[in-house]
């Protein structure tokens, strides 16, 4: 493959019927919505460079760690990012989609998680997250039609599992 630039993302043209495309490169992900047994969901703030403002999303993380599967990735992220001790067994895939079709095709698995405490927003001393805050499905709504929550994953995430629990998740 001829790269145009290989950093932490990557760089290819790639001829399709005699036009030049750029595809980037991407690590695969996960991330997961985690309810607690007040039926608030945890959210995470962190600094997001390309914003250049902090970003509310559910906590989630780059599939590189060779030998372990994405489940476990997601139970270390969890982990990392907001103190909470999950079992592997307590994720459930809500979807399994690619998020950037038209220029990527890396892959993104969103998972689904009850956690049996009641969650307790906290600072975080972490590299990249500083906080973490526990939302109602009222609040966390409202945040996102108001714009304070941009990324696609948390608004997926959110609409998925009020609608499975509209039908019986």
């Amino acid at each position: 493959m001829n790269y145009l630039y290989k950093g932490w993302l990557k760089l290819y043209k790639k001829e399709y019927k005699g036009r030049n495309f750029e595809i980037l490169e991407v690590k695969d992900a996960v991330g997961v919505l985690v309810e607690d047994k007040n039926g608030k969901f945890l959210l995470v703030r962190q600094f997001r460079v390309p914003l250049d403002k902090d970003s509310l999303e559910i906590p989630a993380g780059c599939l590189d760690k060779d030998g372990l599967t994405p489940e476990e990735i997601m139970v270390e992220e969890l982990e990392e990012e907001a103190d909470l001790n999950v079992k592997v067994e307590n994720l459930k895939l809500l979807i399994d989609f690619c998020p950037n079709i038209g220029i990527s095709k890396s892959n993104y698995k969103l998972y689904y998680c009850k956690y049996d405490s009641i969650g307790v927003n906290k600072a975080i001393d972490e590299e990249d997250v500083f906080e973490t805050l526990w939302l109602t499905p009222e609040e966390y709504l409202e945040k996102i039609e108001k714009g304070e929550i941009v990324d696609v994953k948390s608004q997926l995430a959110y609409y998925m599992i009020m609608n499975k629990k509209m039908t019986q998740f």
